[in-house]
């Protein structure tokens, strides 16, 4: 704000000269240097008075009053003085007062509305922890600029909306999908890709689908190999072959297949590829929280149900990751309230309340407590590894929290 008034008074100070050299300037007189760049350009009204003897007399008006005749002279107009350099001075110091009153007024009714909106007091401010601190010496995690990061990311995901319910008039059923999604996961393992490519290529395959619902069971496993192939383009240095991507398909669709539909995918999409995704948001709540391995692991794992039910996919990524993040601390820290979780620290860098992410939380749960008789094993098989820490073997998962959690979300439904 400082900076703005500092540049709102230079410019004024600037056209404060202006005026005042063009309207206080005095006359030029004889004697006077002359200009070698025009050459001798003099005042003409100055070098040569007028005549006034040649001057033509002002008209008369004739006044007849009871038959005598009188001549009315018309008063000379009154000449009007121009303002003084110092009049035009205070004009300027008044206007240049009123928009800094007005800039200030504006600044700080707009603080005022934040203020309110974050629901937080500078007392409680002051209080909240500055988890970037520890990393203001490392170049690479620009903490100077990652709240405006994750604050684009949020409106992002506001662009790239996945419908909700965008399967219920279309060829493709939920099951279908998630028997996609589920042998895409299987993919993913066996190719060693990063958890970013296995995130962005469901995110294609579900915003490609929407805009295409005609696309039924022949063709549903090519849009989803397909995803894979431009996901691994997008976040891998090393690609796989589209030869590798026909061989996982038992050859079912041919090269020249899998180029149509990349290219098809492309261009419905725009070539916006960028939705943010959960998996981003995660690890910035994680960090807020400072959770353990374990958290983290079981988080992660509460990401990849989100994205295997076709119930759940629409809801935003960083609501998706603030829910996985809570439960996930919930669950393994025996925190009967997960309201208790959700700190006012991590309120401030989610921007979501507990009351936000209760009822996302709630289905959460439901889905998790069913993955234990669920078919679609892949990502539970995945999470089995002891890379994984064995997370989805872990007993508190079909726990009596996660049950009375999702005793609540089937009350409500």
């Amino acid at each position: 704000m400082s900076l703005r008034v500092r540049k709102l008074e230079a410019a004024s100070i600037t056209d404060r000269e202006n005026l005042v050299e063009r309207l206080g300037k005095p006359a030029a007189r004889n004697g006077l240097v002359k200009r070698p760049a025009l050459g001798e350009v003099g005042n003409k009204f100055l070098n040569h008075p007028p005549n006034h003897a040649a001057k033509k007399p002002d008209k008369q008006e004739v006044i007849v009053k009871a038959g005598v005749k009188t001549t009315a002279v018309k008063p000379a107009p009154k000449k009007v003085l121009p303002k003084t350099t110092n009049a035009i001075k205070n004009e300027l110091t008044v206007t240049l007062k009123r928009q800094e009153s007005s800039l200030l007024k504006q600044t700080a009714s707009t603080l005022s509305q934040e203020a309110e909106q974050a629901s937080f007091s500078s007392k409680q401010l002051m209080a909240i922890l500055d988890v970037d601190a520890s990393d203001k010496n490392d170049p690479s995690l620009v903490t100077d600029y990652v709240q405006d990061i994750f604050q684009y990311l949020r409106t992002l995901e506001t662009q790239y909306v996945i419908r909700k319910g965008y399967l219920d008039a279309h060829r493709t059923t939920p099951r279908m999908r998630s028997i996609v999604v589920n042998w895409m996961v299987e993919v993913h393992i066996n190719f060693r890709s990063l958890l970013e490519t296995f995130h962005l290529s469901v995110s294609l395959f579900d915003r490609y689908l929407q805009q295409h619902m005609t696309i039924g069971r022949e063709t549903l496993q090519l849009v989803g190999v397909t995803a894979i192939l431009i996901a691994s383009k997008y976040e891998e240095m090393y690609v796989p072959e589209i030869t590798d991507f026909e061989y996982i398909c038992d050859n079912t669709f041919s090269f020249s297949d899998i180029i149509k539909m990349e290219r098809d995918m492309l261009t419905t999409l725009k070539f916006n590829l960028g939705r943010p995704l959960s998996i981003h948001f995660l690890r910035r709540f994680n960090k807020v929280a400072k959770v353990t391995s374990d958290h983290h692991n079981l988080a992660k794992y509460l990401l990849e149900i989100f994205l295997l039910h076709h119930e759940l996919c629409h809801i935003d990524p960083s609501l998706q990751a603030a829910a996985a993040c809570c439960l996930s601390i919930s669950i393994l820290s025996d925190i009967s309230e997960p309201s208790k979780v959700w700190t006012r620290t991590l309120v401030y860098y989610s921007s979501y309340k507990y009351s936000d992410i209760k009822p996302v939380l709630l289905n959460l749960a439901t889905f998790l407590l069913k993955m234990e008789k669920s078919k679609f094993i892949a990502i539970k098989d995945k999470y089995a590894n002891s890379n994984y820490g064995k997370i989805s073997l872990n007993p508190k998962l079909q726990g009596p929290l996660v049950k009375k959690l999702a005793l609540q979300s089937c009350s409500k439904n």
